[in-house]
């Protein structure tokens, strides 16, 4: 009988080495196989976002440290990247969007990257996006179950957000905004002002500015989980699409548009990139106002700029840039140039990206995108290392970005051709 047990004992043992082995092989060969892309292909998001099954969000902010363990869970897991993958739709995008799924956001533009984790067998296991849907940039996910399990038991600990928005249109027609008023808004295109608010207090000065007139009122309580958009617009018709990295509105053309302004409230979680927000199809209303006036789309432009992505201010950027140390990298750069091209459409028109070229230079500052269209060229005394980003099109036309080493701001460039 003892025989038996000393057999049995040693058979058992004998299987669960095996196991192990095999067990410890697959694993060591998962972790071969994974590819450490994060930091370099896919440059370090500003936050990541989970979906789980049921629709919660979960935000894990950069330098945190369920952050952190988000990271080391993707950094040998992920397989070879390429920028040139399969495309993939805007609805492909909308019904990943609808599932579970960890997307990497970044503050200046939306070019997240977007992990779909309901399924790892269809070759897209890794999603950048682009202005209109996305390409795959990895087919395989390895040790894709722990990360599904481990992302969950993380996440148990955290605040769940959902992706609810609200919108409303005021009942009443705003005949005439102050002057005074509107340079409170952000003019993003003719006749149309935007502002993002973030408390109840603001909103009750705005409530009573814009005569607003809505079937659900907006309450202190409403600020607790949301922040409010409001846009005043010639245009009565505004559609809005809202994602995590994201939102994005579209207009009826100028023949639709009211003698009076249409107030249009959203209310929005504060999940959502709301620093991140596009606002498209307004070919219609720029050749109005080209027709109206050649020089006020360039006014509207310049007036509005991000300080946080362009050099408004040669004097105070300069000393800035001069006591710092920091740098960043040409992917950084890129993401940043993004908004000079977004912007240098709207004045000369678009360049395809496929046609970008990119070098390091010692060049110096120019008011390219800080003049007002009547005021003459300047070149600045001190010259900086940047980037630049140059794209054109086949009979020479083209647009250069200048992004400096430093700081990351755009500190000019050029528009060249007939």
């Amino acid at each position: 009988m003892k025989k038996v047990v000393v057999v049995v004992s040693l058979i058992l043992l004998g299987i669960l080495l095996v196991c192990g082995v095999f067990g410890f092989a697959y694993y060591s060969l998962e972790k071969k196989n994974g590819v450490d892309a994060i930091g370099k292909e896919i440059i370090l998001p500003d936050r990541i976002v989970y979906r789980n099954e049921n629709g919660e969000y979960f935000e894990f902010l950069k330098d945190s440290e369920d952050y952190r363990q988000v990271l080391d869970l993707l950094k040998n897991s992920i397989g070879d990247y390429s920028e040139s993958g399969q495309t993939v739709s805007d609805d492909e995008i909308d019904k990943i969007h609808s599932k579970s799924l960890i997307e990497f956001d970044y503050k200046t533009v939306s070019k997240n990257y977007i992990i779909p984790l309901e399924d790892n067998k269809d070759d897209k296991a890794i999603i950048k996006l682009a202005d209109t849907g996305g390409f795959v940039c990895t087919k395989k996910l390895y040790n894709f179950s722990r990360i599904k399990k481990e992302i969950k038991e993380i996440s148990k600990s955290k605040t769940a957000y959902n992706l609810d928005y609200k919108e409303q249109v005021s009942r009443n027609s705003l005949e005439y905004l102050d002057y005074k008023y509107k340079k409170l808004f952000k003019e993003v295109n003719y006749k149309i002002y935007q502002i993002k608010i973030e408390d109840y207090e603001t909103y009750e000065k705005f409530y009573a500015m814009c005569d607003i007139a809505i079937d659900e009122p907006i309450t202190k309580d409403t600020f607790n989980n949301n922040v409010v958009i409001l846009t005043v617009s010639s245009v009565p018709k505004i559609d809005v699409k809202v994602s995590i990295g994201n939102i994005k509105y579209s207009y009826d053309n100028i023949e639709n548009m009211n003698y009076g302004d249409t107030v249009h409230v959203l209310v929005v979680s504060k999940l959502v990139n709301t620093d991140c927000i596009y606002n498209t199809d307004l070919s219609e209303i720029k050749n109005k106002v080209y027709l109206d006036n050649s020089n006020l789309e360039y006014e509207n432009v310049v007036e509005n700029l991000d300080e946080n992505i362009f050099m408004t201010n040669y004097d105070e950027f300069i000393e800035e840039y001069n006591n710092s140390s920091s740098s960043i990298s040409e992917d950084e750069a890129k993401v940043i140039a993004h908004n000079g091209f977004k912007l240098a459409e709207k004045i000369i028109g678009n360049y395809d990206e496929v046609t970008e070229v990119i070098s390091s230079e010692n060049v110096r500052p120019n008011n390219l995108f800080i003049r007002n269209y009547d005021k003459p060229d300047t070149v600045y005394n001190q010259s900086v290392d940047v980037y630049v980003f140059n794209r054109c099109d086949d009979i020479g036309n083209g647009v250069e970005i200048y992004v400096d080493k430093k700081l990351g701001k755009i500190v000019g460039g050029s528009f060249f051709g007939d």
